[in-house]
């Protein structure tokens, strides 16, 4: 079994990428869901724990990683009855997979959670210099010139997934749009999870659009 540290964590680190260190907040609920249900699937993916077979996904052997959170996810995909197409699962159980994350992340002592009455609960991250680190990378990584063939698949999950679902602003529309031939090279270089994601997001968008048009 491949243990995981929690800082090693895919969806760890995409979490901690969306902290708003000076609000001590989340502000990226939903969006924030689709990107560690994706970033969950790559890592699973990487460690071979399970494979695309024919456009689905399926676990693979009795493979464990020793992260709970993965290991919750691999679980739920294994005893499923039937195979899912990989964007189901991107679209499955967000807001599970995240409190997981954030549960992990707390008990590991690397956040502080506070629940607060009728407000937003408080999350303060311990070393207030990780979510701007891990913001600069994902830039870094979207805007260079660095093959992207090259580039680690979780370098470029972490980049592809926080510019896919909009996790902070220095990933804007500008930056997105001056790089869209990137970020495509670096969705597909993130595995199977990478084009997940986008086909979740364009989903979730089209729903948004219909029923703005609807309402």
């Amino acid at each position: 079994m491949q243990r995981v540290g929690v800082m090693d964590s895919l969806p760890a680190r995409l979490f901690l990428l969306a902290c708003e260190v000076e609000k001590e907040q989340l502000k990226w609920g939903d969006q924030l869901g689709y990107a560690i249900r994706a970033g969950t699937l790559a890592e699973l993916e990487a460690r071979g724990c399970i494979e695309d077979d024919r456009g689905k996904v399926r676990a693979v052997g009795g493979h464990r990683t020793g992260d709970p959170v993965l290991d919750g996810a691999l679980r739920v995909i294994a005893e499923h009855p039937r195979a899912r197409r990989w964007h189901t699962w991107v679209q499955r159980e967000r807001r599970q997979t995240c409190l997981a994350v954030e549960e992990r992340l707390a008990d590991a002592g690397v956040i502080r959670v506070e629940n607060r009455a009728l407000r937003r609960k408080r999350i303060t991250v311990r070393d207030r210099s990780v979510p701007g680190a891990l913001r600069a990378e994902a830039v870094a990584t979207l805007t260079g010139s660095e093959p992207a063939a090259r580039i680690e698949p979780s370098r470029a999950a972490l980049a592809s997934f926080a510019a896919l679902a909009r996790l902070c602003p220095e990933l804007g529309w500008r930056v997105r749009h001056q790089n869209r031939r990137r970020l495509k090279e670096l969705t597909a270089r993130a595995g199977v999870a990478g084009p997940a994601l986008k086909k979740a997001m364009d989903a979730r968008a089209a729903a948004n659009n219909a029923g703005a048009a609807g309402g």
